[in-house]
């Protein structure tokens, strides 16, 4: 996580692992996903949302994500809910076989629908392989 800083006495930045699946079915290049990620002080986000792939060449893909997710605090960031909006923009290079190896950044609040939004930013290195 990028961004936990000054929070109630929360001032570090924890170790993530994001699983994400990416559904294959799309519907006019929109596709649904479904995430879990966890970061070292036992916070937790389950998440889903839709998706879309956009070749910018055959190996370079840059992949938009928007989602809601519930989240649990554990010792990590208070995030003012445990209702959440997720933003995500993700660039990979794609080899043979479909696998892909990219960046991605995201963005987490609640919105303003409750008075403490914080907000969370993130930087996650990926790797994705298909389920064939």
């Amino acid at each position: 996580m990028v961004g936990a800083v000054n929070d109630d006495g929360y001032n570090h930045t924890p170790a993530e692992l994001n699983f994400e699946y990416q559904s294959g079915t799309r519907l006019y290049g929109t596709g649904y996903m479904l995430g879990l990620l966890a970061n070292a002080d036992g916070g937790v986000d389950g998440y889903g949302g839709l998706y879309i792939n956009i070749m910018l060449s055959p190996q370079w893909i840059l992949t938009p994500e928007a989602g809601v997710s519930g989240y649990r605090r554990g010792q990590s960031k208070n995030m003012g809910s445990i209702f959440l909006f997720r933003l995500e923009l993700g660039m990979a290079y794609q080899v043979a076989g479909g696998q892909r190896l990219g960046l991605k950044i995201a963005h987490l609040s609640n919105g303003d629908l409750y008075s403490r939004n914080p907000g969370e930013n993130e930087i996650l290195v990926t790797y994705s392989l298909p389920l064939r």
